[in-house]
């Protein structure tokens, strides 16, 4: 039960499901217009009914786009070009050193987790040191622990955010506005140390930021879809254009993949069916993300996002209220640090549950001496053993000890590349469009989400004293504390 791609791999022999099993499974849940709504999908035309627009992800990876990143490859592939030669020139006349990313969930998850796992394939080209940083909480903390490091005078910060109104990032921005006033005008600040990335320029403008420093993307690209787009200039910044097109690469090939391999030979399709059975027929209602490469280690974080906002719904795409489950719960954390922390419940604990394993076999460690790069391709096999050890251990079990029967994937890399990189989210994006398509649901709105962020700024409104308002006893009191 395995298949091999040029750059990803999946091995389901522990999913417990024969080929016959689950070509039996596929024809009883898949609809008979899938191919016609996967085809949709590949070629932007998927429709997001509740939104009233069509879903184009993946249009930001086609060979055909013209806009597949910024608004226009050339001027986002300039201001990566500027800023990593060191030839783009703050207020003062000194080279910007210090990048700053400010967004919230598909602003900051994507670019993030795309920034640290690839950041090692950086083009070796550029001297110039550049240092890429992420600020996210709406509290403030993570503002508390970069300024301290970045100079006004050297630092750029890109406020990502697709609305350009989003609560949490605006109010890092304001913060950060504030910092920067001792040192440079406000007009100064705008003109040379920001770049706005959004779908809605015109916000962008308002704010103040020049055209020529406005990177957008298109509001059919769904915020936990968005690091293909000019959202992903963190990572970009980080490794080059020429490596973030790469990663492109990877993900426009696992599109093809998705679209045109046979059911027991697709990917993404058989994670798709596998969940669904997993969640239906076995009432299994989270799933485990154990990544075995330190590179990947906030991947459990980004997929909680893109499974869990899409597929968390309780309402058909016809917005009718369903009777059946839908995606289930997405956690885990780094393997190996796993093993030492919650593993144990794994194996020995009450609950079930089901795994997504992945692994990367070989390591090169260029940069290093040769008896270096020994020990770190040594500890790549001891991290690799580990990972099958454990897979093995969650299904056969040991006993009445180790109970067993935890069904997992296996989703593997000969090595961690851009293109691999981009082949493994593309796989799951697919994977949780299928399982919407079977559940009939809209996987590409949250309107709990945003229902949440307005019933937030009511209650600030109160707890500013710009109205008055009771809620309930519990939260009148807390706002009566503050």
């Amino acid at each position: 039960m395995q298949v091999t791609t040029e750059h990803l791999n999946l091995d389901n022999t522990f999913q417990g499901l024969s080929a016959d099993e689950l070509q039996a499974y596929a024809a009883k849940r898949l609809p008979s217009n899938f191919d016609e709504q996967r085809k949709l999908l590949l070629c932007g035309e998927y429709d997001n009914p509740s939104e009233g627009r069509k879903v184009t992800h993946v249009l930001n990876r086609s060979r055909h786009s013209v806009v597949a990143a910024g608004g226009g490859r050339n001027r986002f592939s300039e201001v990566v070009r500027l800023l990593r030669s060191g030839k783009w020139l703050g207020a003062t006349g000194k080279s910007i050193t210090d990048v700053v990313n400010i967004g919230v969930g598909g602003s900051d998850l994507g670019p993030m987790m795309g920034s640290f796992a690839l950041r090692e394939f950086a083009d070796d080209n550029v001297e110039h040191q550049l240092d890429v940083h992420f600020v996210s909480s709406m509290d403030g903390g993570q503002l508390y622990a970069v300024l301290p490091i970045v100079d006004p005078e050297t630092t750029l910060f890109i406020i990502a955010s697709k609305s350009f109104g989003t609560i949490d990032t605006l109010a890092n921005v304001e913060t950060v506005k504030r910092w920067i006033a001792p040192a440079l005008a406000e007009s100064a600040w705008l003109e040379k140390h920001v770049i706005g990335v959004s779908s809605n320029n015109q916000a962008m403008t308002e704010f103040g930021i020049p055209a020529s420093q406005q990177l957008s993307f298109a509001d059919s690209v769904g915020g936990r879809y968005s690091l293909w787009s000019a959202i992903g200039l963190p990572i970009a910044l980080t490794i080059g254009a020429n490596q973030f097109a790469k990663m492109l690469d990877g993900a426009r090939f696992m599109d093809e993949h998705f679209g045109s391999a046979p059911l027991l030979e697709n990917i993404p399709l058989l994670m798709a069916l596998h969940g669904v059975y997993n969640r239906e027929e076995r009432g299994l209602n989270n799933v485990a993300v154990l990544p075995y490469d330190g590179r990947l280690r906030y991947l459990p974080s980004y997929l909680q996002q893109l499974d869990m906002e899409s597929n968390g719904k309780q309402q058909n795409r016809a917005g009718e209220p369903i009777n059946y489950p839908t995606g289930p719960i997405i956690w885990g954390g780094f393997g190996p640090n796993g093993q030492h922390a919650f593993f144990q419940h794994l194996h020995q604990g009450y609950d079930d549950f089901a795994a997504d394993f992945v692994a990367v076999l070989h390591r090169q460690a260029p940069g290093f001496s040769a008896a270096v790069q020994e020990g770190l391709i040594s500890q790549q096999r001891l991290s690799v053993a580990n990972c099958l050890a454990h897979r093995r251990l969650m299904w056969f079990g040991n006993g009445d000890h180790y109970p067993g029967k935890h069904p997992s994937n296996l989703l593997y890399v000969d090595e961690l590349t851009p293109q691999s990189f981009g082949a493994l989210l593309a796989a799951y994006e697919h994977k949780v469009f299928a399982q919407g398509v079977i559940w009939d649901i809209n996987s590409f709105d949250q309107p709990g989400v945003e229902h949440g962020k307005k019933v937030a700024k009511e209650v600030l409104a109160v707890l500013d004293g710009e109205r008055e308002e009771a809620f309930d006893d519990s939260t009148d009191s807390i706002i009566k504390r503050m």
